[in-house]
C-alpha cells in the first residue's frame, strides 16, 4: 500500500492549531510527572513508548505535499529521536531542574517528525522527573492528560483499546478535492432531506438553527470585547519561558471552605489568582483602578464521555478577574457571579466553531482571526481532575502531575490546576518579557489562598422585629 493511500486529512480545528505555531509561542502542551522509588530509566522509556504508540497519531507526521496538511504514517519512526535522558549534575536542586525544563518548553517541535517528545531527568538524590510534550494539533490538553493517566499501570489495564481511526479514501489529482467535497455535500443533502420529512427531524433543525444563531452572537460578542488588560502584561513576547509549580496544596480544606462560603472550589482558585495578579502588578508599580480587570481564557471540555479521543474538542470562555478590587470577599463574590454566568453561555461552542472556521481560511486570514480572539485575553488557565488515588508507572509511584497549556497569538501566560490523590498542583509557564519571575506569582497565589481559607462568611442582616402597636 502506498503512503498516499494511508493519509488522513487533518480536521479544520487541528489545522488551525498547527498553523498557529510561532517561534516565540510554540503550540505545544507540556506536562511533567515525578516518579519515586527505584526507577529503571531504560524500562521506563520502553513502557512509555509502548503505551504512547498504541495511539496511531504518535507514529504519524505532517504531510503537506497534497496541499492541505494530512497525517501520514512515518515509516522511518525511530523513537530515539523522541525520547531522551538528560542527567542533571549531582546534587542539583529544584532551580536547576526548573531551568532545564524552561529551556525545553521554549522550543518548537520538528514538524518533519511525529509531534511529540519525552525527556527523563534522573536525579540521584530525588525522584525521576518526566517531561512529556505534544503539539496541540495532535490533541487538546484534556485528551493528552487523560492519555497520560491511561498510561499508568492501573490505567493501562483498565483503558479500552484506542478506536481505530477510519481512513478515508484519498482521491489524487487536481479534481480529487472537488470530488470529495461534492460527495460530502450530497451526503449532507440526503441527511437534510430525511430530517425535514419527520417532526423530530424538523425540531432538531430548528434547535440547530437557534444554537448556530447563539454561536454567531457569542463570536461577535468576543470580537467586540475591549482590549483593556493591564499594560505591563501586554508586551511583545520574547520567546524565552520560565516555569514554576507547586504540588502540595491540600484539597479537603479548600472543599470545606468553599462549602462554608457558599461558593465552588474553582471560585476560590480564581479569586486567589485574581489577588495574586493584583499583588504582582502592584509590586511592579502598576497603578490599578478598583474596576481594573484581567481577562483570562478558560478551556471547556465539549466531549461526551471521558475524553479519550485524540484531536481538539474543546471551547473557550473568557473570564474577567477583578485584579483591581482591594476587598478579598468582594473579589470572591465577583468571581463566583461571573463564573456562574459563563457556565451556561454559548461562548465555549462559539470559539470552537470559530477555530473550525479559521482552519478553512488561508493561513494569513486564519492567523488574523485567531490573533483577534487571542488578543482579548492575557492568560490561558486550565483546570483538570486527576486520579483520586496514587498511581504507578513501570512500578514506580507517581508523586505528582503538572501541565502547562499552550497559548495562541500574543498570549504569553499558561496556568493550570490539576487534582491528584487529595492534593492540587498549580503550574505556571510564562514568557519572561511578561513575568520575569514566575515563582513570585506562585508565592503570591499561595498567600492569597491562605487568606481566603481564613475568611468567615458575612452574616445576613437580621430582619428588624415589628414594633408593638401602641394603644
Amino acid at each position: 500500500m502506498t503512503e498516499h493511500q494511508t493519509s488522513e486529512p487533518m480536521s479544520a480545528v487541528d489545522r488551525a492549531w498547527l498553523d498557529m505555531d510561532d517561534p516565540c509561542n510554540p503550540m505545544v502542551i507540556s506536562a511533567i510527572f515525578q516518579l519515586e522509588g527505584p526507577v529503571d530509566a531504560a524500562n521506563l522509556q520502553k513502557v512509555m513508548v509502548e503505551r504512547l504508540l498504541r495511539f496511531p497519531r504518535f507514529s504519524q507526521r505532517i504531510d503537506r505535499s497534497q496541499g492541505a496538511p494530512h497525517w501520514v504514517t512515518d515509516r522511518n519512526l525511530d523513537y530515539r529521536n523522541h525520547v531522551h535522558v538528560r542527567r542533571l549534575p549531582h546534587g542539583a536542586k529544584d532551580r536547576e531542574l526548573r531551568k532545564a525544563i524552561s529551556a525545553e518548553v521554549s522550543r518548537e517541535l520538528d514538524q518533519n517528525q511525529p509531534l511529540w517528545r519525552l525527556l527523563l531527568f534522573p536525579c540521584p538524590s530525588g525522584p525521576v522527573t518526566v517531561l512529556f510534550r505534544a503539539h496541540h494539533a495532535l490533541a487538546d490538553g484534556i485528551a493528552l492528560v487523560t492519555l497520560l493517566i491511561d498510561s499508568t499501570d492501573s490505567g493501562f489495564q483498565r483503558a479500552p483499546e484506542p478506536p481505530a481511526a477510519a481512513m478515508p479514501v484519498f482521491r489524487p489529482g487536481p479534481l480529487g478535492g472537488l470530488i470529495d467535497g461534492l460527495i460530502l455535500l450530497n451526503d449532507g443533502l440526503i441527511k437534510l432531506r430525511g430530517m425535514v420529512r419527520s417532526k423530530s427531524g424538523r425540531l432538531r433543525l430548528l434547535q440547530q438553527f437557534h444554537e448556530g444563531r447563539d454561536a454567531v452572537a457569542a463570536v461577535r460578542h468576543v470580537l467586540a470585547l475591549p482590549e483593556n488588560n493591564p499594560a505591563p502584561l501586554c508586551k511583545p513576547l520574547s520567546g524565552r519561558r520560565g516555569v514554576a509549580w507547586a504540588d502540595d496544596i491540600a484539597l479537603e480544606p479548600l472543599r470545606h471552605q468553599a462549602k462554608v462560603l457558599g461558593v465552588r472550589v474553582n471560585d476560590l482558585l480564581m479569586a486567589a489568582l485574581a489577588g495574586a495578579f493584583g499583588r504582582q502588578l502592584h509590586h511592579n508599580s502598576a497603578e490599578l483602578p478598583p474596576d481594573q480587570n484581567l481577562r483570562i481564557s478558560v478551556p471547556v471540555n465539549l466531549r461526551h464521555g471521558k475524553g479519550r479521543a485524540l484531536g481538539n474538542h474543546f471551547g473557550l470562555v473568557l473570564l474577567d478577574l477583578p485584579v483591581g478590587e482591594p476587598c478579598q470577599m468582594t473579589r470572591l463574590r465577583l468571581v463566583s457571579e461571573r463564573m456562574a454566568e459563563l457556565k451556561d453561555s454559548a461562548q465555549a461552542r462559539a470559539t470552537m466553531l470559530g477555530l473550525a472556521a479559521a482552519g478553512h481560511l488561508p493561513v494569513p486570514l486564519e492567523r488574523k482571526l485567531v490573533d483577534r480572539i487571542g488578543s482579548k485575553a492575557i492568560a490561558v488557565v486550565s483546570s483538570l481532575p486527576g486520579p483520586r488515588r496514587q498511581v504507578h508507572i513501570g512500578g514506580a509511584r507517581m508523586r505528582n502531575l503538572v501541565f502547562w497549556p499552550p497559548q495562541s497569538g500574543g498570549i504569553g501566560l499558561g496556568l493550570s490546576f490539576f487534582s491528584y490523590a487529595s492534593r492540587l498542583s498549580f503550574g505556571i509557564s510564562a514568557d519572561l518579557a511578561l513575568l520575569p519571575n514566575p515563582r513570585g506569582l506562585l508565592e503570591a497565589f499561595r498567600s492569597e489562598l491562605e487568606e481566603l481559607q481564613a475568611l468567615q462568611p458575612v452574616p445576613e442582616p437580621a430582619e428588624a422585629e415589628p414594633l408593638p402597636d401602641v394603644a
